[in-house]
């Protein structure tokens, strides 16, 4: 490949990351039905022909936005699983903390995903998005907790326990998530049956 061509799909990548960036603040910020062409476009700055290029229609838009914003939380939780490898026990603990990070620091990027996710019950072009979101989640618990069924149900009761937490309350202990989750993965954790070696 030459290096214009090299060139010119790093700047389309680029162009597609600046985007996606400013569709999650918006749904983010404002809601799924806040997303519109013209308002990436006033967003990021860029012409209303720049974001209709690189997604021609709003369903376009809408699932790159979903995949988007999954994926950014997404690579973070998996880089944290891979740091417990070595010490598998310290799981419940890192997914706890790491909810509270998005809670507390990732909140615009959890949101957006909470937003599209309400939007998959009246989009069923979203609903592949989402299911992919809560395969990848569960396929990097599933080694710890010893089953797909125990690893989806603690994916779906995690997304309980952060949309409870992103709803201000001020009576709230900051800690209750942590907690939450840590204990809700520890419940579910498959333990060998007493006297198994």
């Amino acid at each position: 490949m030459s290096k214009v061509a090299d060139g010119r799909l790093a700047r389309g990548e680029a162009r597609r990351a600046l985007l996606l960036d400013a569709a999650v603040h918006i749904v983010g910020e404002q809601g799924a039905g806040a997303l519109t062409h013209r308002s990436v476009a006033a967003r990021a700055t860029v012409s209303l022909a720049s974001v209709t290029y690189h997604y021609p229609s709003i369903d376009d838009l809408r699932r790159a936005t979903f995949e988007h914003a999954g994926s950014r939380i997404g690579l973070e939780f998996r880089a944290l699983i891979s740091h417990s490898e070595a010490q598998p026990d310290a799981l419940p603990e890192l997914c706890g903390d790491f909810t509270a990070h998005l809670v507390a620091d990732r909140r615009t990027d959890a949101i957006a995903v909470f937003e599209m996710i309400i939007a998959t019950g009246h989009d069923p072009e979203l609903g592949p998005v989402k299911g992919l979101l809560d395969q990848r989640l569960a396929r990097l618990l599933e080694p710890y907790l010893g089953s797909t069924g125990a690893a989806l149900t603690v994916t779906a009761s995690m997304q309980g326990l952060v949309l409870t937490a992103l709803t201000p309350d001020p009576a709230r202990d900051p800690q209750w998530l942590r907690d939450a989750v840590t204990d809700l993965i520890r419940r579910y954790r498959t333990t060998p049956a007493l006297g198994d070696s």
